[in-house]
């Protein structure tokens, strides 16, 4: 009785599954691109015309195509909808172009994060203002309607920096290999030498202290919408003043005043987040694979660097997000130019004042996040241009904990927070708008027994 019962099941389950009605995609109906090439859209849909789907399938289908057109930060808005008729569907699909070239001045802060530089400020009587940058900054995104991408930049100030880049998404017909490549450099007269007391240590004089150069080239693989490869090639070179070289023979690590290295690189990466910018579902994989070669410092360690994230909705408005990444390198010296642990672009949350250099770590990162405010849509009044009248906003309450640990067998005599545990903690209150702008406002507390409250203007994981 049981088997003719399981039978019985098996068989109604794959019935109802073969039988569901099947649907044509009769038309792709694309909308509101005035720059962008349609072709650029076509890439990131999941479905094609003349495809036969379950209306299932179709949702489906269409939601992991609006996620991946979000995610090319192009647009605005999205919105793609399937209107059935006589067992055949049209698809429609309406977007908002964001405003693409942005020539603007710089002025902006020298330091790690905001909290760094304020901290300074404030022991100067507000009277230094000599960590700021300034100049002219060219981005031009979706350069000739391809998604291209064009940088040009020239800052003064503390921290001069020169770049050119270009990035070209695609160039062979079935749209699946791209090319990116950048030179930039930058000249320092107050430079940063080495860590102590968990703190980076400048010099500083009349003339440059450092000069760093560095160019990229970079080849792109996406067969799929969700999965990229990458190989990267990179030439690196660092010039110091002889002061430098004297207060940190291993900032080089050779008998000169310049030091140079190549470096190889293979990433990949598996994106499934539904907005990369701030994600509340979905899952993320990174794998990052390096070799450097040693130049005229002897730099020639491995790297092998590694990252998941996982977001979801627990409850109604209620999402949970978490992330750990780990870096791990070969035996051998790294020069203090060449090496890096956290409080840069990773860092243990409520650890901002703080550098723990080393050439392992691993990171952890939990935040549960209760939405206050849904994303809202909202016309600016007195604003004409589609590109900024139609705007959006939401808001979070996130508690957060991170975890991290470095591992330094080189320089760590006097920074104590290398080999420990690095455990910081706190509340957060996260507001996010169009043009993938953010800005989170944290309390934290760390293990020092330290509190305080926190600027921070991109995703946390």
């Amino acid at each position: 009785m049981r088997i003719c019962l399981i039978f019985f099941i098996t068989t109604f389950i794959f019935y109802k599954g073969f039988t569901q009605e099947k649907v044509l995609i009769d038309n792709i109906t694309i909308v509101g691109n005035n720059i962008t090439k349609q072709e650029i859209i076509l890439r990131e849909l999941t479905f094609k015309k003349g495809e036969v789907l379950s209306q299932k399938q179709i949702e489906e289908k269409i939601k992991q195509s609006k996620e991946n057109l979000t995610n090319l930060s192009l647009f605005n808005f999205v919105d793609i909808k399937s209107a059935a008729r006589n067992a055949k569907a049209d698809i429609i699909i309406d977007v908002v172009e964001r405003w693409y070239i942005w020539p603007y001045p710089i002025l902006e802060l020298s330091e790690r994060n905001f909290n760094v530089w304020w901290n300074e400020f404030k022991e100067s009587n507000y009277s230094d203002f000599s960590r700021l940058n300034y100049g002219v900054y060219l981005v031009w995104e979706n350069f000739r309607g391809r998604n291209e991408l064009l940088k040009i930049k020239y800052r003064k100030g503390f921290k001069e920096h020169y770049l050119f880049r270009y990035e070209i998404p695609y160039f062979n017909k079935e749209k699946t290999i791209g090319i990116s490549a950048f030179v930039q450099q930058f000249r320092r007269k107050k430079s940063f030498y080495k860590t102590e007391n968990n703190k980076l240590v400048y010099f500083e004089d009349e003339d440059y202290t450092t000069k760093d150069s560095e160019f990229q080239i970079t080849i792109l693989y996406r067969k799929n919408t969700r999965n990229k490869h990458k190989l990267r090639l990179n030439y690196l070179q660092s010039n110091i003043a002889d002061a430098i070289k004297s207060l940190n023979p291993y900032y080089l690590k050779n008998k000169k005043l310049k030091g140079d290295y190549f470096q190889i690189a293979y990433q990949y990466a598996n994106e499934q987040r539904d907005y990369v910018h701030y994600p509340l579902h979905g899952h993320y994989l990174h794998f990052q694979l390096k070799k450097n070669f040693e130049g005229s410092s002897p730099v020639n360690h491995f790297e092998l660097i590694g990252k998941v994230e996982k977001h979801m909705e627990i409850s109604n408005r209620l999402f949970i997000g978490s992330s750990f990444k780990a870096k791990v390198s070969s035996d051998g010296y790294q020069p203090y130019f060449a090496q890096k642990g956290l409080g840069f672009n990773e860092y243990v949350r409520s650890y901002e004042y703080y550098v723990v250099d080393g050439q392992h770590y691993w990171l952890s990162k939990t935040a549960i996040k209760y939405e206050l405010i849904g994303k809202t849509n909202f016309d600016i009044p007195y604003l004409k241009m589609s590109q900024f009248k139609k705007a959006h906003y939401s808001l979070y309450f996130s508690v957060f904990s991170d975890l991290g640990y470095v591992i330094d067998k080189q320089n760590n005599e006097n920074n104590d927070l290398s080999n420990q545990i690095l455990f910081g903690r706190g509340i957060s209150l996260d507001y996010v708008t169009y043009y993938d702008k953010m800005l989170r406002i944290e309390f934290g507390i760390n293990r020092l027994g330290e509190k305080g409250i926190f600027l921070h203007f991109t995703n946390p994981f």
